[in-house]
């Protein structure tokens, strides 16, 4: 009988809410993960909360010192056959996982990394310092990124010699929800985040510029927390601003009530510019929950979103090509519901769960039999 590898997983899990975080716990809770190997789980994410994320302070620096110590003595105690990490492309977060994967390698371990993030081309290319750490960090190790349409972002830096291979991200299917819609109007809702990168404020003034004899025919709902004070007074200005009435701020919504909104909506519309997006789960979640979408060319979002096919990829998203995008949906009905139906075909082919799962068992097993 074949005895079962043994990984240990180093990897943010929430608090904060965030892709990776919510990919990560996931993966913990996978009972396939759980029956194939023999798993033991650390988070390595020092931050409690979203505004945390990125900066420096005394407390995460203790933690980081503890942290490495832990998985240190973890590390001779369990002698796993793969180490699984969850490294950050930039900032200071890479510094501290690229410690630990130095750390790993020292001790003698086996390395994958798995990619939720980009930006590693661009820094490695600003300096010939941090292009020297990114290929000490990566030799020998094996890659796992969310889409081939990213390969590119550590194609400078990874070791040739060792495998990359893409899978992509996955979220649960909606829940069986009795949910009323109002077929007379369509609703367009963006779930996200209230940060400025993610466009929130895009959508609103792009709903103004609706011409006025299509305003009684569409509403959009805003869905999110807000972290930064200055931008949520920002988005409640154009609210208020608002001439006709049609656009509402939901607040956050988790489980359930999140998948309420989405249910109860036509046209999910992230207009986002974060400059590390890769594979946005909300876009997922709409897909899952029969939403036609409309968003940008950020990241793996065009692999995702087929224009013209199951959304709108927008090259250039201002608030006057998202309006021409909003109301090709408003005066299109038809090609709503074709978009709506295409992308939910979509995600049951290639974004599930249990599709994710067997991709990564697979991949893991690879990996850890590998000399």
């Amino acid at each position: 009988m074949l005895m079962m590898k043994k990984i240990l997983f180093l990897m943010q899990l929430p608090p904060p809410i965030h892709g990776a975080s919510v990919v990560n716990k996931s993966i913990q809770e996978s009972f396939l993960i759980n029956k194939e190997f023999e798993s033991v789980f650390i988070n390595i994410s020092p931050a409690k909360e979203l505004s945390d994320l990125g900066r420096v302070t005394f407390v995460k620096i203790l933690n980081t010192i503890k942290l490495n110590f832990k998985v240190f003595n973890l590390f001779r105690k369990f002698k796993p056959d793969l180490v699984y990490l969850t490294l950050s492309p930039h900032g200071a977060a890479f510094y501290k996982d690229s410690f630990l994967a130095l750390m790993i390698k020292f001790l003698g371990g086996k390395l994958v990394f798995h990619m939720h993030g980009k930006g590693i081309a661009a820094e490695a290319k600003k300096s010939r310092f941090k292009k020297t750490l990114y290929r000490a960090v990566f030799k020998g190790v094996d890659v796992i990124h969310l889409s081939e349409s990213l390969f590119y972002d550590v194609e400078p830096v990874r070791d040739h010699t060792r495998k990359l291979v893409a899978i992509p991200n996955s979220v649960p299917t909606p829940p069986a929800l009795t949910v009323g819609r109002d077929e007379s109007i369509v609703t367009f809702v963006y779930l996200s985040n209230l940060v400025r990168t993610k466009g929130a404020d895009i959508l609103l003034r792009a709903a103004a510029l609706v011409p006025a004899h299509l305003q009684d025919k569409f509403e959009v709902k805003i869905v999110g927390k807000a972290n930064d004070k200055k931008y949520a007074d920002e988005i409640q200005e154009l609210l208020d601003n608002n001439a006709f009435d049609n656009v509402r701020f939901i607040g956050p919504k988790y489980g359930d009530d999140k998948y309420l909104e989405l249910l109860s909506a036509d046209v999910f519309v992230l207009p986002t510019r974060f400059k590390n997006e890769c594979f946005p789960l909300t876009i997922l979640e709409a897909m899952s929950s029969g939403l036609a979408v409309i968003s940008t060319q950020e990241g793996a979002i065009p692999t995702i979103v087929e224009s013209g096919v199951s959304g709108e990829v927008l090259e250039d998203c201002t608030p006057e090509v998202l309006a021409e995008a909003m109301v090709k949906y408003i005066e299109n009905p038809e090609y709503l519901k074709a978009c709506a139906k295409a992308g939910k075909e979509k995600f049951y082919t290639h974004y599930t769960q249990q599709v994710f799962e067997e991709n990564l068992s697979s991949t893991l097993k690879m990996f850890a039999s590998r000399a």
